[in-house]
Parts: C-alpha cells; sequence; structure tokens
C-alpha cells in the first residue's frame, strides 16, 4: 500500500490561523447580516406602502374637510341630537370620535366623552384650529379638530369637536395592532434571524474546512496502527492544523526510519543466525564423525588417537567461539569492549605474536612472513595498549585469512610499522580475496557475504581497532589474495578507552 493522502486544493482563508479564520467569520456573519436586514426592511417598508389594505396615518385627517362642509352646510340644525344619525353616517366610527358643544364648551350629544372645552373663552380660542389632545399615545398622538357651527343668519350656535390620530392602521380600522406588529418583527426580528442563519452557515463551512485534516489525520492513523507507513499527509497550511499535519507527517516518516530499521535488522539478525547455524553444523558434523570413529576402533593406535582428539578439541574451541561471538552479538551491544591498557614492551610483544603466527601457519600448512619497521626508533620501546584486545583483533584478521587461504599452498604475510605514537599491522594472504561489492560492507554487524559467513569477527576488530584510536580497512592485492590494514595510537588511553 502506499500513495498521498490527498486533502484537495487548500484555499487562501483555510491557510489562515485559525484565530484569523473565526475573526474573519465572524465579521462576514455581522455584514452580511446588516446588509440582509437593511434589504428587508426597506422592501418591508415598500410593500406596507403600497399595500391596499394599510391606510396612510394622514387617512382621518383628510376625511375631516368633507365633513366640516356638510356641518357648515347644515348650520344650526346639527345641534339637534335628532340630526346625530345622519351626522354619524359621515363619520368613520373607527378613525373619529366627535362631540357637539354648545357655546359654553358643554356637550350636548356625540362619542367623545367628558367636557373637552373648559369655558367659552377657550372654545372661541380654538375654534378653527387642530390642537394636540394627547401627543404621548401611538406614532402621531391624538389630535382635535373644531368646526364651528353657525345659524343661516351666521349667527354662532356652537361647535362639534373632532378627535382623531395619526398612525398607520388598517382599513378595519381595528388592524392596527398586528400590522403594528408586523412592522416590529420585520425590524427588530430579521437582524436575529439572518444572525441565526448566517451564523449556521458559516459555522457549517468553518466546521467542513476543520473537518478535511481531522479525516486525513484520523486516516493516517488507522493506517499506521494497520502497520501501514507508505503514504504523506500533503495538507499544507500556515496554521495551527498544519502544524499539527506537519508534525504528524514527521513522526510518520521518523516512525517508518525507525521501523524499517529494525525489520531490516531483524532479518539480518535471522540471516545471520542462519549463517551461524551454518557454521555450527560443520564443526559438529566433523566432532561427531571422529567420536564415531574412536567409538569404532576402540584399538586404535595412540598417536592416531591423539590426533582425532585434537581435531575435536579444536572443532570444540571453535564452536565456542560461536558461542561467544552469538552471545556478544545478541546480549550486548558489540561496542560494549572495556579496554584495559597498560604499557609493555613492542619488542616482547611482537616476538610473542611472531611465534603464534609461525605455529598457526604451520599447523594449516602455510608459509608466512614477518617485518616489523620501526620509524621512529627514538620513541622507545614501550608502547600503552590492551594486548588482550590487539591479540584478539589479530586473531580476527589471521581467522579470515585461514579461511580463504589455499591449503596447502597457503601464504600469510604480517607487517608492523611503527611511526611515532602510531602502530600499524598489513596482514595479507593469497587467497581468495574480496569481492568489490563486499569491501564496503566488510566490518557490518551482521553482514553476510556470498559464501554466508558471519561479519561478527571484522566487526569486533574494528570496535577495538577505533577504541583504540585507530582505524581498519581492507582491499585486494595486486598478485591476489587479500590485506587487511588497522592502526592504533600507543601513547595512552584513547578517546573511547575505558578502563575497568
Amino acid at each position: 500500500m502506499g500513495g498521498w493522502i490527498q486533502m484537495g486544493k487548500i484555499g487562501i482563508v483555510e491557510r489562515l490561523p485559525l484565530k484569523k479564520q473565526f475573526i474573519l467569520t465572524f465579521v462576514w456573519i455581522m455584514l452580511l447580516s446588516v446588509i440582509c436586514s437593511v434589504i428587508t426592511i426597506g422592501i418591508g417598508l415598500f410593500w406596507l406602502s403600497r399595500s391596499t389594505w394599510i391606510q396612510p396615518a394622514n387617512t382621518y385627517e383628510n376625511q375631516l374637510p368633507e365633513i366640516a362642509e356638510y356641518v357648515r352646510s347644515q348650520h344650526s340644525t346639527i345641534m339637534n341630537p335628532e340630526s346625530r344619525a345622519d351626522l354619524e353616517k359621515r363619520i368613520p366610527a373607527e378613525g373619529i370620535r366627535y362631540q357637539v358643544v354648545d357655546m359654553d364648551g358643554k356637550p350636548i350629544y356625540g362619542t367623545l366623552p367628558g367636557q373637552q372645552i373648559q369655558g367659552r373663552e377657550v372654545l372661541i380660542d380654538k375654534l378653527n384650529k387642530t390642537v394636540s389632545a394627547d401627543a404621548s399615545l401611538g406614532f402621531g398622538g391624538r389630535f382635535l379638530k373644531i368646526v364651528p357651527v353657525t345659524t343661516e343668519e351666521g349667527d354662532w350656535e356652537g361647535a362639534i369637536l373632532f378627535q382623531y390620530k395619526l398612525e398607520v392602521s388598517g382599513k378595519s380600522g381595528s388592524g392596527f395592532n398586528w400590522v403594528n406588529l408586523a412592522c416590529i418583527l420585520i425590524f427588530v426580528v430579521s437582524p436575529f434571524l439572518y444572525i441565526a442563519i448566517f451564523t449556521y452557515l458559516f459555522a457549517a463551512k468553518f466546521g467542513r474546512r476543520m473537518a478535511k485534516p481531522v479525516h486525513e489525520l484520523i486516516e493516517a492513523s488507522q493506517r499506521i496502527r494497520d502497520q501501514d507507513l507508505d503514504f504523506t499527509v500533503s495538507y499544507k497550511a500556515d496554521n495551527e492544523l498544519g502544524l499539527l499535519t506537519e508534525s504528524f507527517e514527521n513522526m510518520r516518516s521518523a516512525l517508518k526510519s525507525s521501523l524499517l530499521r529494525e525489520w531490516k535488522l531483524e532479518q539480518e539478525r535471522r540471516d545471520m543466525m542462519d549463517a551461524i547455524a551454518h557454521d555450527f553444523r560443520t564443526p559438529m558434523t566433523i566432532i561427531q564423525g571422529n567420536v564415531e570413529l574412536l567409538a569404532d576402533v576402540p584399538d586404535m593406535k595412540r598417536d592416531k588417537a591423539e590426533a582425532h582428539l585434537k581435531v575435536i578439541e579444536d572443532n570444540i574451541q571453535r564452536v565456542n567461539r560461536l558461542i561467544q561471538d552469538v552471545q556478544v552479538a545478541s546480549e550486548k551491544d558489540m561496542e560494549y569492549f572495556p579496554l584495559r591498557g597498560v604499557k609493555v614492551s613492542l619488542t616482547d610483544f611482537l616476538e610473542d605474536k611472531e611465534r603464534e603466527i609461525g605455529y598457526i601457519c604451520g599447523s594449516h600448512g602455510a608459509e608466512y612472513s614477518f617485518h616489523f619497521e620501526d620509524l621512529s626508533p627514538s620513541v622507545g620501546q614501550t608502547v600503552f595498549m590492551d594486548v588482550q584486545r590487539v591479540s584478539q583483533v589479530l586473531d580476527n584478521l589471521f581467522s579470515n585469512s585461514f579461511r580463504y587461504m589455499p591449503s596447502p599452498g597457503g601464504w600469510l604475510g604480517v607487517r608492523v610499522q611503527r611511526q611515532d605514537t602510531t602502530l600499524q599491522f598489513e596482514i595479507c594472504d593469497n587467497g581468495s580475496g574480496f569481492r568489490d561489492e563486499d569491501i564496503p560492507h566488510l566490518f557490518g554487524k551482521f553482514y553476510r557475504g556470498e559464501k554466508g559467513q558471519s561479519g561478527l569477527g571484522l566487526y569486533t576488530a574494528k570496535i577495538l581497532a577505533e577504541k583504540h584510536g585507530g582505524s581498519i580497512h581492507a582491499n585486494n592485492r595486486r598478485e591476489g589474495g587479500a590485506c587487511m590494514v588497522f592502526t592504533i595510537r600507543t601513547d595512552g588511553p584513547a578517546p573511547n578507552h575505558v578502563d575497568i
């Protein structure tokens, strides 16, 4: 499995920090709510003004001139209560109330209760005028228009008071309340309604923007849970979610690299164990064959029996060495190897190693050469090193050479050179040499070459050389065979020296 976890095209707003996205969303909600509220109120007012069932505020005021003309045409007969029926036919009862009064302002009849004018002088002062009766009510309040009543000769007999309101109302006369309520709903409720609508719409869109990376992260975590790390999270944004996805991607990449290393190491361990298992079979087969031979020939001559026992002993040592290699590789970090550096005589050490090389080559039917070159004789013959660890390096290199040199006809060359505080060992043989593609990996911990051998011995040699402040490398001889060269420092504890 593999691929990209795509999140689609990322817009400009989506790249902004979450705080800015919240602020921008709020601004858009309020701005659109205000614009839509203004448009709604304007349309509502326009519709109300054009409506046929809505009466303007001055509807009843405009009817008063016609009613006043009728009053004047009736002269003093209008003062008679018997004229009430004819008068009320011309006065809209739902919008205008009236009262017929004498010259002292005392009511004679009408729909307006109580005495409205207190005295003749007040009445005379307000004749033919429109005065405010109560400006605190409604939009325009109540108004009082006073029309004088005269005889046919023109003598003043009294007056008629007309009370009306300046406000919008329904034609039925009783529709003012619900019309007023409708206007209030339009003016007051619509802004909140638009805020609620746009909040829902923008919140849903904001939620979808947030949901995309969150869902992708959930999908990515599920794929990791299923041990699938071969994907890439592609969401990129300069905000908190972008940082979260970037951190998640970095974690996925690091986890993938770590698991790949772990899987590779596990595979290398299995391959190494397969190789060592093969190495185990060879000495165990030899041991078993010699034991069976000794058992089958109980009267074998002593010298032959001792030869067989020597073969068994050598192979038991090989098995023990393989066991030690496995223990070191599996139970401890191979970089552990502590050093016990001491001052030793370089001459004595090299004489001992030359004797050992002669014995080993003799047992393998191989020839050898040993040369020492001192380029700094004034330094003295005392050096500082861990004799056992340096011998362990040499033993690993010797073993590697003997494994691939011909027998008989093998040859091992050892050349030691000292310069100042550096000691260099060069071990060459006339074996099959190394394949070019194997040379860079020879000193790997679990490297296995074409012939199946484990690389633990050479890896151990590399670690010990480095702990002595030196290095090791390998190459092939022009004449055929291989060469191993390693150097150590002999002037005191190396940087990685551990004295225990």
